[in-house]
């Protein structure tokens, strides 16, 4: 009973870093499921608009150009 009595802190410290440690991998897998479905939406919105117009997107490089300042 001794035995248990000098290594149970050390487990118990290993269990709650086990746990600390389990709930930012699940996080992490979350967040970066997210942005990925994030990623996907704005890809299919950008289709979705460079198909309906095709000569004038907001972001195109020569959008870009048209706007810009000159000197």
């Amino acid at each position: 009973m001794e035995y248990f009595a000098a290594v149970l802190p050390s487990i118990c410290i290993g269990v709650i870093f086990w746990l600390i440690m389990r709930s930012i991998f699940r996080g992490d897998r979350t967040e970066r499921a997210v942005e990925s479905a994030s990623q996907d939406d704005a890809a299919r919105w950008y289709k979705d608009l460079k198909q309906r117009e095709s000569d004038a997107l907001p972001f195109s490089p020569s959008s870009l150009a048209d706007n810009e300042p000159t000197r």
